[in-house]
């Protein structure tokens, strides 16, 4: 196979300069074992924070799986030549957000406040370590993809699946190969490897926009100028996903050169005629450009009713079974992989 996974783990204050979800380094490691699972290289981003925790932790994977195949690089959240837009962008919003939920505290005393945990920075990053480390390529493969370090986690993967969570990180039990009902196997790495070879670019989508309005308008308005796109073909119908993004380097220069221009646009933007906004957005436009080859799916939440973090919509449950929820799309993956040659036996 010839995929260099690209991943980031980095504690990312809530309260801090770039702001984030404030979970330490070790909230990610059990998912990074399904993921390391797949078999593939792996480059791991973090800061010099983070850095001797997420060495120990590649060292034990090498010592439960026998395998070395990962790198480690120290960047830290900042170092990225959109910050400083980025930061101002985000400090706008929450100042705009924060004046709007005090003045609903006038009238309704339940108010709870603004809360915002998201670090945009390491959103818009994504691209450009996949890029750097291509650049680099330290494990001599054509392909490369982004992948989430927490994208397995039990909200949207069931336990009983190989969900997981923080405190099971050190249980090898869960994991395949020991637990035969973990779906994360080297034939998800077969199928991504074999995907991102035959297509140059692939993503999971699905079809619940939920973009601000504004950044639709100004992004449809970029393609329709600047792309010769007409209204209509400018429209977005289906929502990329950020957490998997699987890329050749002959991709880069189309799409950064879109990608810069779709961020540097909304960034400019500012409230009330704006708001938070990630790489999705922008990938989402540009799906209309490139047409990767995706995988769709149309749900979020798993739907494993005696599963933790179980999201009970009452009459739909089981017409939810039907659906296809994300963590379905891992074994429509494995579909994907390519099929074992066949062994030659003379007569």
């Amino acid at each position: 196979m010839s995929t260099t996974l690209v991943t980031g783990i980095y504690f990312s204050d809530r309260e801090g300069e770039f702001g984030g979800r404030s979970w330490q380094e070790q909230y990610y490691f059990s998912s990074l074992q399904n993921i390391y699972n797949f078999g593939l290289p792996i480059v791991v981003h973090c800061d010099d924070r983070g850095y001797h925790k997420v060495k120990r932790y590649m060292e034990y994977l090498t010592m439960v799986t026998g395998e070395n195949r990962w790198k480690i690089i120290k960047s830290e959240i900042g170092d990225f030549k959109y910050k400083d837009i980025i930061r101002k962008h985000r400090e706008a919003c929450i100042e705009y957000q924060t004046w709007e939920a005090e003045e609903r505290k006038k009238t309704n005393p339940d108010e709870p406040g603004f809360f915002h945990a998201r670090c945009e920075i390491l959103c818009h990053r994504k691209l450009y370590f996949v890029k750097s480390v291509a650049e680099e390529n330290p494990f001599n493969t054509e392909n490369f993809c982004w992948i989430d370090s927490g994208i397995t986690h039990w909200a949207l993967t069931p336990f009983s699946k190989g969900g997981v969570e923080i405190n099971n990180f050190f249980d090898k039990r869960h994991y395949w190969p020991w637990n035969k009902n973990n779906i994360y196997t080297p034939e998800i790495g077969k199928g991504l490897d074999n995907l991102i070879t035959k297509h140059g670019m692939f993503e999971f989508k699905h079809s619940n926009i939920w973009y601000n309005s504004y950044h639709v308008n100004h992004l449809k308005n970029l393609l329709m100028k600047e792309y010769g796109f007409s209204q209509e073909d400018a429209s977005m119908r289906y929502q990329l996903v950020g957490g998997v993004i699987g890329l050749q380097p002959k991709e880069f220069d189309k799409l950064f050169s879109f990608y810069e221009k779709g961020l540097e646009t909304l960034a400019a933007t500012r409230p009330p005629e704006s708001d938070f906004f990630t790489e999705e957005i922008i990938l989402s436009a540009y799906y209309l450009i490139r047409k990767p080859f995706t995988i769709h799916f149309q749900d979020w939440p798993h739907d494993g009713e005696n599963d933790p973090a179980f999201v009970d919509y009452g009459a739909e449950n089981e017409a939810r079974k039907s659906m296809i929820q994300f963590y379905k799309v891992w074994d429509i993956l494995k579909t994907h992989a390519p099929e074992p040659t066949p062994e030659y036996r003379s007569a």
